[in-house]
Formats: C-alpha cells, sequence, structure tokens
C-alpha cells in the first residue's frame, strides 16, 4: 500500500498547531477532528514536530492533570519522517 492509497481512503486534510500552544488545546482538536495526530509547525509553517495521541499519554503518565497547561513542544515528537505520495 502507498500513501497515495491511504490518502485517497483518508483524505488530504492536514491539521497543524504552533509548538508554544498548550497541550489541552491539541487535545481539543484531535478530539474535535477524531484524529491521531498533528503536524507541529512554527510561524513559517515549516515543520518542526508530530504530535500523537501516544505523545500525549506519555506527559499524562508523568506529569498528571498538570500536563494539560504545558506547551506542545514539550510533549512532540520532534524529528519528523516526511515522504511522496509513492
Amino acid at each position: 500500500m502507498t500513501v497515495k492509497a491511504i490518502l485517497e481512503r483518508k483524505g488530504h486534510d492536514v491539521l497543524t498547531l504552533g509548538p508554544n500552544e498548550k497541550l489541552s488545546e491539541a487535545i481539543r482538536i484531535l478530539a474535535e477532528h477524531k484524529i491521531g495526530a498533528l503536524v507541529i509547525t512554527n510561524g513559517d509553517r515549516k515543520i518542526v514536530g508530530i504530535l500523537s495521541e501516544r505523545d500525549i499519554v506519555r506527559v499524562v503518565a508523568r506529569e498528571g492533570g498538570a500536563a494539560l497547561d504545558i506547551p506542545v513542544r514539550s510533549a512532540m515528537t520532534p524529528k519528523v519522517k516526511i515522504c511522496n505520495e509513492h
């Protein structure tokens, strides 16, 4: 299966969020759109990380409810691998 085939089924929309936004905002967006990850971009729209549900669970396990107020940059995975559709 190619990335192109996956995108044809799931759609091409990609939601992004800034690294300084609170984790609670990221959680709200994930729940509202029924998705599992957000691409994290800086002011120049450059990809600086990805935030997945798994990243969030790890931070909540470590920090408890206080994790909701931390910036996304503290929970995201900074190394993002990219590819083309093929």
